[in-house]
C-alpha cells in the first residue's frame, strides 16, 4: 500500500504529527512518503511570503508527479486552498482516496478586510472537508466542526512516543520542580496565568519553576521577574533541541502545568502538551480549554484548573504530597498508553486507510 503525506505545517504539526504517523505506517508495512511544505518565510519575509504560502504551498513538481504515479491515499494536513480542492479533484478522478487532517481552529477568522472577518489561507477548508473520503481531528472541538460537513470523521490525537516520554526514577528531592513544556514565545498570555498562583505558593513553599523553553525571549523573563526573587527560575534552553534532547531537560519534573486562555483558537489544540506529562508519570495541573479537559480526568490522572484560586490550590496539594503526586501520575501514564501513544493513534490512522481502500 502506497501512501503520500501533504504536509501543511513545516514546524509543529510536521514534527509533533505528521511525521511520527508517518513513521508509524511504515512499521506496518505501508510505503510512506511526506512532502514537506515551502518555508516562504525563510525565502521572502512578510506579508509576500504569507501570501506565497498560501498559493504554492509545495514544489508544483510534487501534485504533476503525485497524479502521474498515484498512490492508493493521499493525506493532505491542514491546507486547505484553491489549489488544493482542484488537487483534490484530480486524484479522485485517478481513484485515489483522499484523508483530510484538520489539527488547528482554521474555520476561524484571522483578519478582516473592508470590515468582513478573512481567513486568506483556508477560505477552501469546508469543500476540501466535504470533499474528502475521511477526515481526521485531533480532537472534540474540531470534530464537532468537521462533522458538519463530512460524516465520516474521528479523533486521531496528537501522537506521544511513550517510550521516549516515560517515567524516570524519582527520588526524594529536597526541592520539588514545577514546569513547563512548549514554545514560550507564542504562548506569552498562557504563561501569564500562572504568574498570580506562583507567587502566592512561592511565599509559603521551596520550589524550582522551570520552562522548556522561553527560546531567549526577554518577554518571558519580565513576566517571570518577580518569582525569580522567590524561588530559583529556569528559563531552558535558547534554541530548538532535537527530540530526544528534549525529552531529558522534561526529566526533573515533578508537576507539568499546562495553562491555556479561554478562547475559540485554543479550544481547537490537541492534548499533546498534557500528554507529553501523562506519558512521564508526571501529574498534570491544566486549564479545562481544548483537547485537554477531555483527557483528564480531574482528581483521577490530573487536575482542571479553572481560576486562580484553583490553581493555587491544586498546586499547594501537589507540593505538599509526594503520594499524591505519584498516584496521579501513574494514572496518566495509562491514559497515555491506552488513548494518546503513537502505537494507539498510529494503528488508528492504518486502520482507517486500510478501511477507506478496500471499500
Amino acid at each position: 500500500m502506497k501512501v503520500v503525506f501533504f504536509a501543511g505545517d513545516p514546524t509543529a504539526t510536521l514534527t509533533a504529527r505528521v511525521l511520527p504517523l508517518a513513521n508509524t505506517l511504515r512499521n506496518f508495512g505501508v510505503k510512506c512518503s511526506v512532502i514537506t511544505p515551502i518555508v516562504w518565510n525563510n525565502i521572502m519575509k512578510g506579508k509576500l511570503g504569507r501570501i506565497f504560502s498560501v498559493v504554492f504551498p509545495h514544489p508544483l513538481k510534487n501534485y504533476i508527479l503525485t497524479i502521474a504515479d498515484p498512490p492508493n491515499v493521499v493525506i493532505i494536513s491542514k491546507v486547505s486552498s484553491p489549489q488544493i480542492y482542484l488537487f483534490q479533484i484530480l486524484l479522485k478522478k485517478k481513484g485515489v482516496k483522499v484523508i483530510f487532517d484538520l489539527d488547528d481552529a482554521l474555520f476561524l477568522p484571522v483578519g478582516r478586510f473592508f470590515g468582513l472577518h478573512i481567513r486568506p489561507g483556508s477560505f477552501y477548508l469546508e469543500k476540501v472537508i466535504q470533499k474528502a473520503d475521511f477526515v481526521t481531528v485531533n480532537g472534540h472541538y474540531l470534530l464537532g466542526y468537521a462533522s458538519l460537513w463530512n460524516s465520516k470523521v474521528t479523533i486521531v490525537h496528537d501522537p506521544i512516543d511513550t517510550e521516549l516520554f516515560r517515567p524516570q526514577p524519582r527520588g526524594k528531592r529536597d526541592v520539588v520542580t514545577i514546569g513547563w513544556e512548549g514554545d514560550a514565545r507564542v504562548h506569552i498570555e498562557n504563561l501569564a496565568m500562572l504568574v498570580r498562583p506562583l507567587e502566592r505558593l512561592a511565599k509559603k513553599y521551596d520550589f524550582r519553576f522551570k520552562l522548556v523553553s522561553a527560546l531567549g525571549d526577554p518577554r518571558v523573563k519580565q513576566i517571570f521577574r518577580n518569582l525569580e526573587e522567590l524561588v530559583d527560575v529556569d528559563y531552558g534552553p535558547d534554541c530548538w533541541l532535537p527530540l530526544k534532547m528534549f525529552a531529558k531537560f522534561l526529566f526533573d519534573f515533578d508537576i507539568m502545568v499546562a495553562p491555556l486562555r479561554k478562547s475559540a483558537w485554543y479550544e481547537g489544540k490537541s492534548a499533546l502538551r498534557v500528554g507529553i506529562g501523562m506519558a512521564m508519570g508526571i501529574p498534570v495541573v491544566a486549564s479545562p480549554v481544548g483537547e485537554q479537559k477531555y483527557v483528564i480526568k480531574h482528581g483521577v490522572n490530573g487536575f482542571l484548573a479553572k481560576n486562580e484560586e484553583e490553581w493555587y490550590m491544586y498546586l499547594k496539594m501537589l507540593l505538599e504530597d509526594d503520594r499524591l503526586r505519584k498516584e496521579v501520575g501513574a494514572r496518566g501514564r495509562e491514559t497515555a498508553e491506552k488513548e494518546l501513544s503513537l502505537e494507539v493513534n498510529g494503528r488508528k490512522l492504518y486502520k482507517i486507510i486500510r478501511d477507506i481502500v478496500e471499500s
